[in-house]
């Protein structure tokens, strides 16, 4: 069956869509029309001198302090209507006359036509172009910007809603817009601290579209000579500057360091409530040369990283969660920070490191080994200054060159009245260690205590890790040690040390002694190295128990017995270890005594110095034969 066409119906289809867009283009053109007209007339319609003294109240309404503008306004009406204000001075009246609070080189805004044409023009979307800004902090924290305007109206009248908002009346619900900032600075004078800080280069665009909204920032500024970009916003700006608990977010990004916090705060109190704080110092180094700062302990740090989640409960800041990383060490653990009535502020909590070096820790805590130019005049301010520390540590590994510990659990306390480093526990060489460090009067620069505990311990492996020379023995063993000094331990000389020391080890070798060879020598020498009578095999023991009192760079033997299966070596004297000499007496004897024969006694004289000292040996007297019994005759 053939199709056919109705011509009709496609020109009866386009009929309803030709009308909409022909009202459509009338619409728009009236529109478009009327658009053009109120430009071209406002001119005529809207007096520049209303506009300028309307934006000059607004501006003292806004800040409650006297403004006064000395350049000639400038408005323009395309493509928005728009005014300038140039040369703006902010002052308020004090005792001493005008005091200027700030200036602005050019001030403008847009505002609408219609509210212009019935003569209370609304601005909107301001610019400030070098705004310069001048606030005094007095010693109590207070600034002399607080005045009787709108904005510190409003933020006396806020309040705190549920919802992590502000709720404001109408009264003072003032639209705001956008504020965009060009080439501002601020700077504080501070009475306090008798400090000036300046803040130059601000380049921001801030977004608050009413008093009662959130505010959003983005803004790139110097100070000292550093760039920097900070991202700022909060629901509450006004509880915020009012120095209220408000929340807020801000991150701060530099050159050196970058920072962020996100949570709830008080800038007024200096207080966090709670929030996620993250800290990443990319170059200590040239952070602290731009900081001025000289702090003993941080000079061999680079980089550091930490992010907490931060609370304040009683008193006390929380870091809960904490990760961080020092270098190449990284750990976890929890802090606070708190600060008593009387004292400086306590950091407290407990640290875990994966691994860490304990002569680097030492130094960040001010326990450091000061640099051979480093004297009393220069020595460098300490962290102990400032805080007192109550500290719990622990470690998969630290290195405590030449050694290598393992499962650190360690405690450092430093308070006003106390100085003290605890290794509670450690592995050591295959045994155990324990350690305390206590300062004299309350820190470590006037000497201390040292007491050192190892137990089962490879002396063989501390032998070598310390590279010793010399006859050692080789084996398990413990060592008990107790020192003093009058002085810091890393600072003072070994003849000012004194203390005590007892050493006991089983079931190994007095390495580089051959006694066959020792008594060969003993026998036919008036003296002799003591190399001379070493041997690869070495002199065997079950058991070697030494003990010994020091002071003033010489050692008292008090106890000295090497107690083998075949021989028995005992020694008593002095040890002037300050000149690495000796003054020993011993013996060599026979384990059992009777074995004399095949061991027979030899006593000696050391003397030289170590590790390879001179042997003299002592002629022992001949025993007196026993006389002989002759039977009694019995009287007749």
């Amino acid at each position: 069956m053939a199709m056919t066409t109705d011509p009709e119906k496609p020109v009866s289809r386009w009929l309803p869509s030709r009308r909409a867009l022909r009202i459509a283009l009338v619409l728009l053109s009236t529109a478009l029309l009327v658009f053009v007209i109120s430009r071209a007339a406002a001119p005529y319609l809207i007096s520049s001198g209303l506009v300028r003294s309307a934006m000059e109240r607004a501006v003292a309404q806004w800040t409650g302090h006297r403004v006064s503008i000395e350049g000639t306004p400038e408005i323009v009406f395309w493509p928005e209507p728009r005014v300038t204000l140039n040369a703006v001075t902010i002052s308020k009246r004090t005792d001493g006359g005008q005091k200027v609070l700030g200036r602005v080189e050019k001030l403008s805004a847009s505002f609408g036509l219609y509210s212009a044409i019935k003569g209370s023009p609304r601005f909107s979307s301001f610019q400030f172009v070098k705004p310069e800004v001048f606030v005094d902090r007095d010693k109590d924290g207070r600034l002399d910007w607080a005045s009787e305007g709108l904005l510190s109206a409003a933020v006396r009248q806020v309040a705190s809603q549920t919802d992590s908002g502000q709720a404001l009346s109408r009264d003072f619900d003032t639209p705001i817009g956008s504020v965009e900032v060009e080439n501002g600075s601020v700077r504080l004078t501070d009475a306090a601290s008798g400090r000036d800080y300046t803040l130059s280069g601000i380049t921001a665009d801030i977004s608050w579209p009413r008093l009662s909204g959130a505010l959003t920032s983005e803004a790139s500024l110097s100070f000292a000579n550093r760039q920097f970009k900070l991202d700022f916003s909060s629901a509450q700006p006004l509880l915020l500057f009012g120095g209220k608990e408000a929340a807020m977010s801000f991150s701060l990004d530099g050159a050196s360091f970058s920072s962020s916090f996100d949570g709830v705060a008080s800038i007024g109190r200096g207080n966090v409530v709670s929030g996620d704080m993250a800290l990443n110092l990319k170059d200590v180094p040239s952070l602290l040369d731009w900081g001025g700062i000289r702090i003993a302990g941080l000079d061999k740090l680079k980089t550091a990283v930490l992010r907490a989640k931060l609370s304040t409960v009683d008193n006390e800041l929380r870091f809960e969660g904490l990760q961080f990383g020092l270098d190449d060490t990284h750990g976890s653990g929890i802090l606070g920070l708190s600060r008593p009535k009387d004292g400086k502020p306590l950091l407290s909590g407990t640290l875990a490191f994966d691994q860490f070096d304990i002569t680097d820790l030492l130094s960040s805590f001010s326990l450091d080994l000061p640099s051979e130019q480093e004297n009393n005049e220069a020595r460098q301010p300490r962290l102990t200054q400032w805080l007192d520390f109550d500290l719990s540590l622990s470690a998969n590994r630290a290195a405590l060159p030449p050694f290598d510990l393992g499962d650190v659990a360690a405690s450092i306390l430093l308070t006003g009245k106390t100085a003290k480093f605890d290794i509670a526990d450690a592995a050591f060489e295959g045994g155990d260690l324990t350690a305390s460090y206590t300062g004299a009067e309350g820190d470590f620069s006037g000497g201390g205590s040292l007491t050192l505990a190892v137990r089962n311990a490879d002396f063989g492996a501390v032998i070598d890790r310390m590279q010793l020379k010399g006859p050692l023995p080789r084996g398990r063993g413990s060592v008990d040690m107790s020192m003093k000094t009058e002085d810091p331990l890393w600072a003072t000389d070994l003849s000012e040390i004194s203390g005590k020391l007892s050493f006991t080890t089983e079931n190994g070798v007095l390495q580089a002694v051959d006694s066959r060879r020792f008594r060969e020598l003993a026998a036919t020498k008036a003296y002799y190295q003591l190399s001379a009578a070493g041997g690869e095999a070495g002199l065997p023991y079950d058991r070697v128990e030494f003990s010994a009192s020091f002071a003033d760079g010489s050692a008292e033997i008090e106890k000295a017995r090497l107690t083998g299966p075949n021989e028995t070596l005992t020694l008593s004297g002095l040890i002037p270890y300050q000149d690495r000499a000796l003054a020993v007496s011993g013996d060599l004897t026979a384990s059992d005594p009777t074995r004399d024969g095949e061991f027979p006694p030899v006593r000696f004289f050391v003397g030289g110095s170590w590790p390879d000292p001179v042997i003299s040996p002592v002629s022992l007297p001949r025993e007196a034969p026993r006389p002989e019994v002759v039977p009694a005759t019995p009287t007749p």
